[in-house]
């Protein structure tokens, strides 16, 4: 790794926070089990706590996996097998709603295929889920719904966007998955996690709460201006944090979600990628086999599919598969780096990356609501890339 050509994220960064475009984040990069790069810009420090949104997805998937190599998890076995409300789900058409013909299977869970939609405006799928999904938080806090397998059978009420298996569609997918993780088990998704992946990995700052004593601790969450014309920042107001369900971060969670509910630091998610790129394993406890992360880890969408997942902001060139995405044409993604090149990213603008084939781990945090700039990210990427 040329570590003067590593210097040129130094004046990025800096730039980035001298136009007030940014005022915390961090940067870690390893290469062949070595760290090359480590920096902090600005309010954020070196033990800052992050929400990790969809970087959470890629633990639940390897949560799945676990229970899969256990022969405990069939990915042909329908959803409605472990969630009985998943049995006769609706789904949306032209010419209005009807009955699923097929069902959604634990695969389509992990490849997002399996038309569940998450909360939003845009369609009847969307507006149904957003509706449920208000609903099942209300009921929760009143008692009708008590634990995270009713809230994801409460979640089969909203419509299905297509045909399950047809099409990719981003979604509570991953949610859904830590449900039938705890139906599995018997356990807490929580429990089960910090028994097979956090215990092991030593990651002791990564939970769905933050521990009232490392409050301090927490990055501070900036929003952009309303301004479309200015990208600077201030920090984000209680409504933001509200709608981000971050406004009670020492709290217990309403619902723990296997999308988008962790806490995590740099140093901890960097253990997870360490075990990533060490095919499965971290100081010699072997969490997953290599096998096993290697299909993972590589495209699982059909031809249709990734025509859909291509519009995912930032995917180009890429196939996905068990909550990662996958590098398939750097030439499409304008991308310098490798093919199988893999890793996922956050709402808020967490993001990572491992190459198996530079023995590479690039890990960027953040938290600004509406996440990172593209081209930061493309040109982070470019100047490691060209490092190498």
């Amino acid at each position: 790794m040329n570590i003067r050509k590593l210097s040129r994220l130094d004046e990025l960064l800096e730039k980035q926070n001298a136009e007030e475009k940014l005022f915390g984040a961090s940067l870690m990069i390893e290469h062949k089990g070595k760290k090359v790069y480590d920096t902090t810009i600005g309010t954020d420090r070196k033990d800052s706590i992050y929400k990790l949104f969809s970087m959470t997805k890629p633990i639940t998937a390897v949560a799945a996996m676990i229970l899969y190599e256990d022969g405990d998890l069939d990915l042909f076995s329908k959803v409605s097998d472990y969630l009985p409300a998943f049995k006769d789900m609706q789904v949306v058409t032209p010419n209005g709603l009807k009955k699923a013909e097929n069902e959604i299977t634990i695969r389509d869970l992990l490849n997002m295929t399996s038309g569940i939609s998450y909360d939003g405006d845009f369609g009847e799928a969307q507006r149904s889920m957003s509706r449920v999904y208000r609903e099942a938080k209300i009921q929760v806090g009143s008692g009708i719904l008590s634990s995270n397998t009713d809230v994801c059978n409460k979640l089969a009420e909203a419509y299905l966007e297509f045909e399950p298996g047809t099409s990719y569609d981003y979604g509570f997918s991953a949610d859904i998955m830590a449900g039938i993780i705890e139906v599995i088990t018997g356990t807490k998704f929580s429990e089960f996690l910090q028994k097979e992946i956090f215990t092991p990995l030593n990651m002791t700052d990564t939970a769905f709460y933050i521990d009232e004593n490392k409050s301090l601790r927490q990055a501070v969450l900036y929003r952009r201006s309303r301004d479309i014309n200015d990208k600077t920042l201030v920090r984000a107001e209680e409504d933001i944090k509200q709608r981000l369900d971050m406004d009670k971060p020492f709290s217990l969670p309403w619902y723990e979600s296997g999308g988008k509910g962790l806490y995590s630091t740099m140093e901890d998610y960097t253990h997870f990628a360490e075990m990533l790129i060490n095919k499965g394993s971290y100081h010699g406890k072997e969490l997953i086999g290599h096998k096993t992360l290697e299909f993972m880890t590589s495209n699982q969408l059909s031809s249709p599919q990734l025509q859909a997942f291509s519009h995912m902001p930032n995917c180009l060139g890429y196939g996905y598969g068990n909550y990662f995405r996958v590098m398939m044409n750097p030439g499409a993604a304008g991308s310098n780096g490798s093919i199988g090149e893999f890793g996922w990213d956050g709402s808020c603008g967490t993001y990572f990356f491992v190459d198996p084939t530079e023995e590479l781990i690039v890990i960027y945090m953040q938290q600004v609501d509406g996440g990172y700039d593209a081209d930061l990210i493309r040109k982070i990427r470019q100047i490691v890339y060209g490092a190498c």
